[in-house]
């Protein structure tokens, strides 16, 4: 009984371990400035202002909250700036397909002078948002309170500078490929006088934290941790980052030569951004900066000691320490005789891995569609029971091979992981570096003679000490990885993660404490059934979708014809009027061939929208067939969209420049083009004949043309839907 108490508190010592670790510190108090009563009145009118419409590139709505930032920074007594930029952009995509972008952005920049007499001379800090945002009305409310906490803090840094020039950055194009951060990084001048970067990206699912860093060592991560240690962050979150697409990054900003942090989300609570920014801002901007990247650093957050970093190449000392402990302990424990024994507990705890995996696989649907509703109890309650019936298959083991090749069977599986992911992972390998050396090294010296000779409460001790790390790293770590990738879907990523997590597990069955291990174990699966189970909802205001935010107006010069398109969903009595007696199809010419599936109707043509001014110029076929053409929009189109069929361009030129130079299929999007004349050279195969797909994408509707709607409850707001002028050019 004696014993099942002490590993009763033992093992409580490890959950309190892990809970210290999982929770965060509490913010400092804000600065006057932030506790200003008129601070959060100035941040609802900029988020009024900002958030009245859709601010995607290159449109009215675009062009009105750049004025507006204009004018409000030019109230606070500063010359900011438009950089005007063309931009290129190519990504590759799966099987070769190289997308190319080209957009027309305006930055809005500030210079803060600095209060230092040398400042001139010394590495500017730079704070960079974007203002604009995606095209529909539920879009127009994302970004505004990141934009307008940075307005603020311009105000507060005006007021007082800090040492060093302030460089503040409202970027464009943000939502096409970081066009203008990309355009500042490469064609501003300032971009040369920048020693770092603070990014904020209001998209985030877990509160505001410190995401991705890049070139961040220590020197660089040292006013984070000091300034705001409540922003949580690790170089494992910035691993996993650089995994999503679709996630925040630091994107083109990474080129600065200077180290650059991105700090993602706190839309829900602007005054805590506000003042977590000015913060970081005043820290940065009185401390020396330097340019140039630094070697990297692994991060993380520790109990009672806070945030703490140290060199990324220092994982290699733990692990490979490790590697040498379990030689070690494997041929001192087991010998030459005791290696069939040594196998079994390593093949059956691969056994355990394997069936913890297979039964956490059958609740991959239901784990998915709770990391995408913010439920977090259904994960807790998987991973608690995948921990009871791997813990049960461990006490299970110890019975046919016992407790030493029990541990050092759990303790390998780790350390294979742990050599992979210091040689491809480095950033993320303190994650298990740490946690393994303590726990190697508790298995030694509970098989000294010192520790054969000892009590069990000494013992207990050391097994405590042992764990303590991975109870400090692990937990915090696994919380990072669901919060981080399950609302993308990549729920699979932090169940692997688990699993190597599970394996420190294998110490319990050296000491004789089953009934504590059970009790503590029941205890904390009652813990996550009384936990709450959904994240509470934002506060953050989102207008609400009417369903006709995707409604198209579609007039193709082909046919001569003009159409209505909307993606499948329930018809109503209006929606009923505008497509009568339809079925839904899929639109490739429009769309693309995965596209969904579209209502149409046929609809009046309105004269007043033009169809893209495209002529061919020139086609020839020799040893290559060359196609000339050239296209204008007379609608000044903010979004033109090319897309070739038929075939893939060997090279093509935009205005004599070269847009590809290798085989490839072939789009390209552009954006702010206005009414120039482009002309455009496409060369391929001579066998082959292709097309080219023009369409103008116009946000907004002919609303006359619409069916009458319901004066009280309107069907189509104003800023709904796209209007679509198409052509094509064949070359045969």
């Amino acid at each position: 009984m004696t014993h099942a108490l002490a590993g009763c508190l033992g093992l409580a010592v490890l959950a309190v371990l892990a809970w210290m670790a999982l929770t965060r510190p509490a913010p400092p108090e804000p600065v006057a400035q932030i506790a200003a009563a008129s601070w959060g009145i100035r941040v609802q009118e900029h988020v009024r202002v900002l958030a009245a419409g859709p601010r995607s590139i290159a449109t009215d709505g675009n062009a009105q909250a750049r004025a507006y930032l204009l004018s409000e920074l030019r109230a606070m007594g500063l010359a900011p700036a438009v950089q005007r930029a063309t931009v290129r952009k190519s990504v590759v995509h799966h099987f070769g397909n190289i997308h190319n972008t080209i957009g027309v952005v305006h930055n809005v920049v500030v210079r803060i002078a600095g209060s230092a007499p040398d400042a001139a001379r010394r590495p500017a800090l730079l704070l960079a948002t974007h203002y604009d945002s995606g095209g529909a009305l539920r879009d127009a409310v994302r970004g505004a309170t990141t934009t307008a906490a940075l307005l603020e803090t311009a105000r507060d840094l005006r007021a007082a500078p800090p040492a060093n020039d302030v460089v503040l950055l409202f970027a464009d194009g943000h939502h096409v490929g970081a066009l203008g951060a990309k355009g500042f990084a490469e064609q501003h001048p300032l971009a040369r006088t920048i020693g770092l970067a603070l990014k904020f990206d209001p998209i985030g699912d877990a509160g505001l934290r410190m995401v991705e860093t890049s070139g961040a060592g220590g020197a660089a991560l040292a006013g984070w941790m000091r300034a705001a240690p409540e922003l949580r962050g690790s170089s494992l979150e910035t691993v996993l980052a650089r995994m999503l697409n679709d996630a925040p990054h630091i994107g083109p900003l990474a080129g600065l030569d200077a180290p650059a942090l991105l700090f993602a989300g706190g839309e829900d609570k602007p005054r805590q951004l506000g003042d977590a920014m000015l913060r970081l801002a005043r820290a940065y901007g009185d401390t020396p900066l330097a340019r140039g990247a630094q070697a990297a650093a692994a991060y993380f957050w520790l109990p009672v000691a806070g945030p703490v970093h140290h060199p990324a190449w220092l994982a290699w000392a733990p692990a490979l320490l490790s590697c040498l402990m379990l030689g070690f302990a494997w041929r001192r424990l087991f010998g030459a005789d005791g290696a069939v024994e040594a196998a079994q507990g390593a093949f059956g705890v691969c056994f355990l891995l394997l069936a913890v995996r297979i039964g956490s696989w059958n609740w991959r649907e239901e784990v998915a569609a709770a990391g995408l509703s913010g439920e977090h109890r259904l994960p807790l309650m998987v991973l608690m029971v995948a921990a009871c019936v791997f813990v049960a298959g461990l006490y299970l083991l110890r019975r046919s091979v016992g407790a030493t090749a029990t541990a050092l069977g759990a303790l390998a599986w780790p350390t294979l992981v742990l050599l992979l992911a210091v040689y491809f992972l480095p950033g993320a390998a303190y994650v298990l570096a740490w946690p393994l050396a303590a726990a190697l090294a508790a298995l030694l010296v509970l098989h000294t003679r010192w520790g054969e000779r000892q009590a069990f409460a000494p013992r207990l001790l050391v097994l405590v000490a042992g764990l303590a790390p991975a109870a400090a790293l692990l937990p915090p770590a696994l919380s990072d990885a669901w919060l981080l990738l399950a609302p993308h879907s990549m729920y699979l990523p932090p169940m692997l993660m688990a699993l190597p997590m599970l394996c420190f597990a294998g110490l319990l069955p050296l000491l004789r404490i089953a009934p504590a291990v059970a009790a503590v174990l029941a205890l904390l699966a009652a813990l996550c059934l009384a936990a709450p189970g959904q994240a509470a909802p934002r506060d953050t205001w989102t207008p609400a979708s009417d369903g006709l935010e995707r409604l198209v107006y579609y007039k193709d010069m082909n046919t001569w014809r003009a159409y209505w398109l909307l993606p499948e969903q329930p018809l109503d009595d209006w929606r009923s009027q505008l497509f009568p007696g339809r079925q839904p199809t899929i639109f490739v010419e429009v769309f693309g061939r995965n596209s969904p599936r579209q209502w149409y109707a046929e609809a009046p043509r309105e004269d007043a929208i033009a169809f893209p001014e495209c002529y061919l110029l020139r086609h020839r076929v020799g040893k290559v067939r060359v196609g000339e053409f050239t296209i204008r929009s007379k609608n000044r189109a903010p979004h033109i969209e090319l897309r070739m069929s038929g075939a893939k361009a060997l090279r093509s030129r935009l205005d004599g420049l070269p847009l590809t130079s290798k085989e490839s299929p072939w789009t390209l999007s552009l954006y702010g083009m206005e009414d120039r004349v482009l002309r455009f050279e496409i060369e391929t195969d001579p066998g082959e004949i292709f097309a080219v797909t023009v369409q103008e994408r116009i946000p907004g509707l002919p609303r006359h043309l619409l069916p009458p709607q319901d004066a009280d409850a309107p069907y189509v707001r104003e800023q709904s839907g796209m209007t679509m002028s198409t052509d094509i050019l064949r070359f045969y």
